[in-house]
């Protein structure tokens, strides 16, 4: 059983604007409220992980501007370790313009700043992976993610691969398609979205770029998918295990994703529960996420398991 999990990976502040509903091209919108919020794929998994009663530790690069501050701030209120956080001098820390509309839509819009893809692999230690169980990265950047996933596949530490990005979204960044497929090749468990698995096989049935992408990279622990309003699906060499939504309304999507790996990994990694299990536990977790404002969930797993017992009740 896993307790301590290091993520490598997007550490970001939100501007968060709340809309009636996201306006189409030439459209108008008006703004309900406006938020600054600690944000980032890698650190709301993380965070989710550390409510739930984990350790978590965070790499990354951020500025010493006032959104680096903030994010540091706030992640360590969230009660993640940020000791591995490196803060460059009059860096820009990455940070994003989400439009999130009341039915529970959003859009994102990305400033990568002059931080976050400028980690290097020389400037990672062996001592990082002291007293880890679990490596998680979602390859911002590439090649730090690359270096720390060999090490632990030598160390036999599970390494958690999401492409929370498409590929093509991924190159525009730097990182290259033969850096996405090493790091397939490197991890034990792979998780993304239908469009992510589309831009990796050119299939638009999920199950089927799934099963295809599996056939190329066997990975140990296999692959999952996580389909918005269909839920998710985890295949591996036993077959398919669905999970289904939770029947709720939603208030801000941002982040359910991210909660939802949260949940996994305790559940299924820390838990020792069933696939079925973890996959049901992790979509309490992203519905309870998206009642909720902002990009980071607030619950504890007894919530969850509250939730989970009123919503089958």
């Amino acid at each position: 059983m896993i307790k301590t999990v290091l993520g490598l990976g997007t550490a970001t502040m939100d501007v968060v604007l709340q809309c009636d509903s996201l306006p189409t091209a030439d459209e108008f919108a008006l703004i309900g409220s406006e938020q600054l919020l600690s944000g980032g794929s890698c650190a709301n998994m993380l965070v989710t992980l550390a409510r739930l009663g984990l350790n978590a530790r965070q790499i990354a690069k951020i500025g010493d501007d006032r959104l680096g501050r903030a994010f540091r701030q706030d992640l360590i209120q969230d009660g993640v370790d940020d000791s591995l956080l490196i803060t460059v001098p009059d860096g820009q820390t990455m940070h994003t313009y989400i439009f999130a509309a009341a039915n529970g839509e959003h859009t994102i819009l990305a400033n990568m700043g002059d931080c976050i893809m400028n980690l290097r692999a020389e400037e990672l230690t062996p001592e990082m992976l002291e007293g880890v169980d679990l490596f998680y990265t979602d390859m911002f950047p590439s090649q730090p993610a690359i270096a720390l996933a060999r090490v632990c596949r030598e160390s036999s530490i599970p390494v958690i691969f999401c492409l929370q990005c498409p590929p093509e979204f991924m190159n525009k960044i730097g990182v290259s398609n033969e850096e996405i497929q090493e790091m397939l090749s490197l991890a034990d468990l792979f998780i993304a979205g239908r469009s992510s698995y589309y831009g990796l096989t050119s299939i638009m049935d999920y199950e089927e770029a799934m099963t295809t992408l599996y056939q190329k990279y066997p990975s140990e622990l296999g692959m999952i998918c996580t389909a918005g309003d269909d839920g998710a699906v985890w295949l591996d060499r036993a077959g398919l295990t669905y999970t289904k939504p939770y029947d709720i309304v939603p208030v801000d999507t941002t982040g359910a994703g991210d909660s939802f790996l949260g949940g996994l990994i305790y559940s299924y990694f820390a838990g020792g529960q069933t696939k079925q299990k973890a996959m049901d536990f992790a979509s309490a977790t992203a519905a309870i996420k998206c009642t909720q404002l902002g990009p980071r969930i607030r619950a504890d797993a007894n919530m969850i398991h509250d939730f989970m017992t009123g919503s089958s009740s």
